[in-house]
């Protein structure tokens, strides 16, 4: 199995899932209110899922020690999921498993789904 590893790329590739997981439980949270994100809280959840898989046992286990920029409480769903792809692309792609790139994907598209609906 191909595991996100490498200084610097496992931290990235944490916060990018805690900035989807934040998307997800504030699509759920606002579903009444703004049940157009409800789709898009349900796109990133499911991308966190393959993320995490791609994260060691023990870096798995530090998830919830991953501290978010304080802007994001301000951010939407949306903006949560863009901010999540600028910051997974700060990382060089060679240095991921190549089981990544269904993550890169899959956020690829779920940013397309914020711009275009």
């Amino acid at each position: 199995m191909a595991i996100v590893t490498g200084r610097g790329v496992v931290e990235v590739w944490m916060e990018v899932i805690a900035l989807l997981t934040e998307a997800a439980d504030l699509g759920v949270a606002q579903v009444g209110r703004r049940p157009q994100h409800h789709s898009l809280a349900l796109g990133a959840e499911l991308v966190v899922g393959k993320a995490v898989a791609l994260l060691e046992e023990r870096d798995r286990a530090r998830l919830d020690e991953v501290a978010l920029p304080a802007a994001a409480a301000e951010w939407s769903v949306p903006e949560l999921i863009v901010q999540a792809e600028k910051l997974l692309a700060t990382i060089s792609f060679d240095r991921l498993p190549a089981r990544a790139s269904g993550v890169v994907i899959d956020l690829g598209d779920l940013v397309g789904e914020t711009r275009h609906g």
